[in-house]
């Protein structure tokens, strides 16, 4: 769980290489790429530039642009140059035939692009951004044969994807418990257990979203690929099979659940704060609230409430009101652990759920929370508003959550009688 659902990628910072003699091509391809994703761009106009380019730091690039017809190299020579680095590469071209297909896909690039209109620039884009992103994801290839597995893992290095190996259910399962994992290829006639059985078992703690399954077999039944698909694979692929399929098929997959993932984000994601929606609190803060339940481990719920917004709006306006609540909502955000749930519960109100903490120091910890944030003014634009909060906290596990918060807000109701930037905390 995270408490600011504003999640920022932790890839390394890398460069973007194009190799590029058409100047106006290459500067409206410079900009919309660096105006979509911000990242360094380095810019080649021939193939002797590009190898000087080269000589100096290869590694320092997660993708290149490549104009396969260049003055000094007609022939596609700087697609060799530049894979032969291992720099996964998109290549322009004027036009396709099935000659030129077949000889770029044999090259292991990442794809091929006519220059033909602004889509093909924005598909490119979109290319750039998901190898940036697959920098930092972690693939787990399932199968019994060495060669097959080997296969996908060099197909997927072209991706910039980290592959981790196993060749049966049993480890596969292993190196979930083990590792980080994004996406998982299985094969569907594993030593230990069939493919669809082995999908089962991931469904049963993942969901489609969570971890996206793309099974295969060398098996010619369309039987297999409804089974497979059933069990709770996002997609399936029948070996033998064109690269060019297999590409399409992962980026299918990746984008889908990107795109359910960022309809979840926005869905729980508090517009002026970035934490938690109060929907969001609930539909977290249960699964944080019965897990601490089970294993009868503290768990300590809390309310704050910004005091006098509203005199701050009507003497100030909206605007000044809302800066106010972004600006405490990032203070939140910021100050809590990852494990615990953090949102704006309604208006000028917010609620943290949080587990763990010893509560001999719960009181210390939070009116000294109270204290940092009257301490610090919140400067917006010409006005220097010292806000303060109160904060009500309840210590006592209830039988369901909605009584926790109820405890909390009671405590709060307490704090606010007490004046501005008070503190309460008691079992309710």
């Amino acid at each position: 769980m995270q408490n600011n659902v504003n999640g920022e990628t932790s890839e390394k910072l890398k460069k973007v290489l194009i190799v590029e003699d058409s100047i106006t091509f290459s500067g409206i391809l410079k900009r919309c790429i660096h105006a979509k994703l911000n990242v360094e761009i380095e810019l080649c106009r021939d193939y002797a530039s590009t190898v000087e380019c080269l000589k100096n730091n290869p590694d320092e690039y997660f993708v290149a642009l490549l104009d396969i017809v260049l003055p000094d190299a007609p022939d596609g020579e700087v697609v060799d140059l530049v894979v032969s680095h291992d720099i996964p590469s998109i290549v322009f071209t004027g036009e396709i035939s099935d000659q030129l297909r077949s000889s770029m896909w044999s090259k292991r690039i990442v794809d091929y692009v006519q220059k033909v209109n602004f889509d093909d620039i924005d598909h490119v884009v979109r290319l750039v951004d998901r190898l940036r992103k697959n920098l930092s994801s972690k693939v787990l290839v399932a199968d019994s044969s060495k060669a097959t597995r080997t296969l996908f893992k060099e197909l997927l290095r072209v991706y910039n994807l980290q592959v981790v190996e196993a060749d049966s259910g049993k480890s596969a399962q292993e190196k979930l418990e083990e590792d980080e994992i994004h996406l998982i290829i299985s094969g569907y006639d594993l030593p230990d257990m069939s493919g669809s059985s082995f999908v089962k078992e991931v469904r049963k703690k993942y969901t489609k979203s969570e971890l996206p399954v793309i099974g295969f077999s060398r098996d010619s039944e369309a039987s297999t690929t409804a089974e497979v698909l059933k069990s709770g694979a996002n997609d399936f692929i029948k070996s033998p099979f064109e690269p060019e399929e297999f590409y399409c098929r992962l980026s299918n997959t990746v984008d889908t659940v990107d795109y359910i993932k960022t309809i979840k984000l926005i869905s729980d994601q508090d517009s002026l704060t970035g934490l938690y929606t109060r929907r969001a609190f609930f539909k977290y803060g249960e699964k944080l609230f019965g897990q601490q339940k089970r294993t009868e481990a503290a768990l300590v719920a809390v309310m704050l409430d910004i005091d006098n917004l509203r005199a701050y709006n009507e003497a100030y306006g909206q605007f000044v009101g809302d800066e106010i609540i972004r600006n405490i909502g990032e203070t939140l955000g910021n100050r809590f652990r990852k494990g615990d749930v953090v949102s704006r519960y309604g208006g000028d109100a917010f609620c943290v759920l949080c587990a763990d903490m010893k509560l001999q120091y719960v009181e210390s910890v939070f009116k000294e929370l109270a204290a940092s944030i009257a301490q610090v003014p919140i400067e917006i634009g010409e006005y220097r508003i010292e806000a303060t909060v109160c904060i009500g906290i309840n210590t006592q596990v209830g039988a369901t959550l909605e009584e926790m918060i109820s405890g909390a807000e009671e405590m709060l109701l307490k704090a606010k009688e007490k004046g501005a930037s008070k503190v309460e905390c008691g079992s309710a």
